[in-house]
């Protein structure tokens, strides 16, 4: 089965709209399509930000969840983070480094002003954003 990485932008969205391709994205992992992947670190930041700036989501946030069938790898370590502080900003480095070192398919994300197609070379990963996927193009997905 695909292994689908999720930033913790798209779990926040897709808590807060069930019409975004957000949410689309997870209900298709919940449908079996893929399996999302994540690591605690994904979901720490969803839940912080969302009772921090979207708190009428968590209760959505909570149940999706309970329905998806995530699969929740380790955090990185610093050493495997202080391998792409030259490639994206520092904040940003726990998630590419989480999601190479799970050896995803790809990574799904909202945040194009940092992982960028320079990341994505550098990564060697597959990286788009929901709504590029909910029009057809995950490829082998």
């Amino acid at each position: 089965m695909r292994r689908v990485f999720v930033d913790a932008n798209v779990l926040m969205a897709g808590a807060d709209s069930r019409s975004g391709a957000s949410h689309v994205v997870l209900r298709l992992a919940e449908a079996g399509l893929f399996r999302l992947v994540v690591c605690r670190q994904v979901l720490d930041e969803a839940e912080r930000n969302l009772r921090k700036k979207l708190p009428r989501a968590l209760p959505a946030f909570a149940a999706l969840l309970a329905e998806l069938p995530l699969e929740i790898v380790a955090d990185p370590d610093d050493e495997s983070c202080q391998q792409w502080a030259g490639v994206i900003e520092r904040k940003d480095t726990p998630i590419l480094a989480a999601a190479v070192d799970a050896q995803v398919d790809r990574l799904i994300t909202l945040n194009t002003r940092d992982f960028t197609p320079a990341v994505a070379k550098a990564s060697g990963l597959r990286i788009q954003t929901p709504g590029r996927g909910i029009w057809g193009c995950w490829e082998g997905i």
